[in-house]
């Protein structure tokens, strides 16, 4: 750390400077806070201790100067003990802290110690928002097809404003990381981003974690809790399958989204709170408010700005490069794709859309051995033709893999009633003649989720 003294005492500045010094500090030592002044305007310092008594100008003045130069530059004022109120004065103005004259070796390395340990949490801060930023840019939402480019610029609008997003797109398309992209991008990019998939919860879990609860208010309400609109004040939050909230509760969705207020479950506080919405579906959500399922009401109020994300099918030029950005990330870009298996892997219909291309290039990769994978490398079940009739000629045969073979067919099947239903898996289910949780089971077997 670059530390700046400014004293005009000369062995207290001399005894600090060879204390700092020898502590490992970069210390630069000034009698007069003019040239020390022009030094900072040349240089990158960390933190400046000065006098608040100084010939030419205070330390106040000196402050001043500083924080006009850069905000990041921390500041110490000394002072003897009669002036402490200055000292804190100066603290309101801008200053970190204060040491009251005389003062030990040891009380200025422990707080220069503290300074340095602040500053290092603040950079690892600043460099984890830049992360974040690099991360959930939209900018590097895989994809150079005009469907992506599109999407790229209606993120860049809507991001700027401060409407409620609805996301519409097939299981696997990238429905979360439009919301990041949205949120990272926007003026409530600092505050918090709070994420809550609302398939996962029965009605009264869901009811707690939107809006939180009272102690005591049911069983197992042992202790006060925050809701995830109260946690997401000044920020954003993301419900995603907004379309399984249940109809009570949608009551009290639509009253927050209304009045910017709500209660927490067994309280009657009103609480107020200021979010940005983004929800997402991967059903058709103005069948479920046909059927009497989802209120119309709300649906208007969350579907300000609709956001269709396109399936894979719809753009497979963007397959390479989602191939060599799945290579990196599981650090693998010793190895590549021969142009024949990136062609076989493009004709694919890709019925679980980018979810299923990542699982199925972790899958593939995991397996091989050399720096080439060729399209022999790549497994049956993701070159079956879309349209393909399985036609049973055993007379060729001298042996036939029925294990294999049962695996095409009841993939193929799948694909089948997952396209028929427009991905919704209860429809699937039906057309199947099977129960939705044994087709989410085969589906997870086929890295269709």
């Amino acid at each position: 750390m670059k530390i700046v003294i400014i004293e005009d005492e000369k062995t207290k500045r001399i005894t600090m400077n060879d204390a700092l010094i020898k502590d490992g500090y970069n210390v630069e030592s000034f009698e007069e806070p003019v040239v020390a002044i022009s030094y900072l305007k040349e240089s990158e310092v960390d933190l400046v201790i000065t006098d608040i008594r100084l010939p030419q100008m205070d330390g106040f003045e000196v402050l001043q100067k500083v924080k006009e130069m850069n905000q990041n530059i921390a500041v110490v004022m000394m002072t003897a003990f009669g002036t402490i109120e200055s000292a804190v004065e100066a603290m309101k103005l801008g200053a970190y802290d204060y040491l009251t004259k005389p003062f030990s070796t040891d009380q200025l390395l422990l707080l220069v110690k503290k300074i340095s340990r602040f500053k290092k949490l603040e950079e690892e801060n600043v460099s984890l928002k830049e992360k974040l930023k690099e991360r959930y840019s939209f900018h590097n939402i895989i994809g150079k097809s005009k469907p992506m480019q599109d999407l790229y610029d209606l993120i860049e609008t809507i991001s700027s404003s401060d409407v409620a997003v609805f996301i519409e797109g097939n299981s696997g398309t990238g429905k979360e990381m439009v919301a990041n992209a949205i949120h990272y991008n926007s003026t409530r990019k600092d505050g918090p981003f709070i994420k809550l998939s609302c398939a996962l919860l029965n009605e009264s879990l869901l009811e707690s974690e939107l809006f939180g609860h009272e102690k005591g208010a049911f069983t197992g309400a042992i202790k006060f809790k925050k809701g995830r609109f109260e946690l997401a004040h000044s920020g954003t939050i993301f419900l995603d399958d907004v379309d399984d909230i249940p109809v009570s509760s949608q009551v009290k969705l639509l009253r927050l989204l209304q009045e910017k207020e709500f209660e927490r479950v067994g309280g009657n506080t009103t609480i107020k709170t200021d979010v940005r919405f983004i929800c997402a579906t991967k059903v058709d959500l103005w069948e479920k408010v046909k059927l009497n399922q989802f209120r119309e009401d709300l649906y208007y109020r969350l579907r300000v700005m609709p956001v269709k994300l396109p399936p894979l099918c719809e753009r497979r030029e963007d397959i390479p490069l989602l191939i060599n950005h799945f290579l990196k990330k599981v650090n693998k870009t010793n190895l590549h794709f021969t142009p024949d298996a990136i062609e076989l892997l493009t004709t694919y219909h890709w019925p679980g859309n980018v979810r299923q291309l990542e699982n199925s290039i972790y899958r593939i990769t995991a397996l091989i051995k050399g720096k080439e994978i060729t399209k022999e490398m790549i497994p049956n079940d993701l070159i079956l033709p879309k349209d393909e009739k399985t036609v049973f000629d055993f007379s060729k045969s001298n042996q036939i893999n029925l294990d294999k073979m049962i695996q095409e067919i009841e993939l193929s099947a799948i694909n089948w009633a997952c396209e028929k239903s427009n991905k919704n898996q209860s429809k699937a289910a039906e057309l199947l003649g099977i129960k939705r949780t044994t087709l989410r089971d085969k589906m997870k077997k086929y890295n269709l989720l």
